[in-house]
């Protein structure tokens, strides 16, 4: 148990991270996650002050950073290219896609309720909710049938619980065990 003084103290006055946290005190990430929003502990910003400040003063001096100080256009021609290829196209579900080095698409969404943190959701959640007409629930999970991750055709995709999903993998990599055992 952790009272509230105590998480109080290390999450909003000296800043620490949760995992610092959990190592300090010696229980799991989760439950320090669990008692911050038990204890209704507000949430600090993403960044905090010295994050910012030491952002700020890494970027001092540069170029870009200084005011007054335009960037050529051969350097923001190098800028725009070395950008173009960590995203693909926008999306018709919201910003733009990008494809993560698993092998998912993701596409920036950053108002709805399955988004990262930094405001991306996976392709194929999107597609199934648009096909059935609402949010898939925290239970619930999108299966491409062929294995590829960047299928998202409707076609290829199918809706199960986590417990189905979990299942069926299990099944599969049992089936493969006794078939690489013969």
């Amino acid at each position: 148990m952790i009272n509230k003084e105590t998480l109080e103290e290390l999450y909003l006055n000296q800043e620490l991270a949760m995992h610092e946290i959990a190592d300090k005190l010696n229980v799991s990430v989760g439950s320090v996650y669990n008692y911050i929003k038990e204890y209704g502990i507000k949430s600090r910003p993403r960044m905090s002050e010295k994050t910012r400040a030491k952002i700020s003063n890494s970027q001092k001096g540069k170029p870009s950073a200084r005011k007054g100080c335009k960037l050529s256009a051969e350097t923001k021609r190098k800028i725009s290219e070395s950008h173009k290829g960590n995203f693909i196209v926008k999306s018709e579900y919201g910003g733009h896609r990008k494809k993560r080095t698993d092998g998912y698409i993701m596409v920036y969404v950053p108002d709805h309720p399955l988004s990262t943190k930094d405001g991306y959701v996976m392709e194929h959640i999107l597609i199934m909710e648009k096909e059935i007409g609402r949010f898939i629930t925290r239970d619930e999970v999108v299966h491409h049938k062929n294995h590829i991750r960047d299928d998202n055709r409707i076609e290829n995709l199918e809706l199960m619980t986590f417990k189905e999903h979990a299942g069926m993998h299990m099944k599969e990599r049992w089936e493969k065990r006794k078939e690489n055992n013969k």
